[in-house]
């Protein structure tokens, strides 16, 4: 069982990527920062109608972040996470930008 020590963040957002992958879900793993400071989370990709359904569906909108061309949902595990909803210590959504150095890397 995986607990809440930060060790095992890595692989809470690596099982819900597996999970993605077995639906035929495409899911990008996002690393932010470095070393003990590093954070996992894995994105989903979205168009701008299904954004706008998932507003609706769950009467939230969810957080769309643009990187290049792609348009992505962030997918945080922590308890206190909302679906599509990203913690400010990460991407500061007033400028768009991320707090530190952040990979994108397709999830297989």
């Amino acid at each position: 069982m995986l607990s809440n020590k930060s060790g095992d963040q890595q692989a809470r957002a690596e099982l819900l990527g597996k999970f993605l992958a077995v639906t035929g879900e495409k899911a990008y793993m996002l690393k932010h920062g470095s070393d003990r400071a590093t954070y996992f989370m894995i994105m989903i990709p979205v168009s701008d109608d299904e954004a706008a359904e998932w507003s609706k569906t769950l009467k939230i909108k969810p957080e769309v972040i643009s990187m290049g061309k792609l348009k992505l949902v962030p997918l945080q595990l922590e308890a206190k996470a909302e679906l599509g909803t990203i913690d400010k210590k990460l991407y500061d959504l007033d400028t768009g930008g991320w707090t530190s150095t952040v990979g994108l890397m397709r999830f297989k």
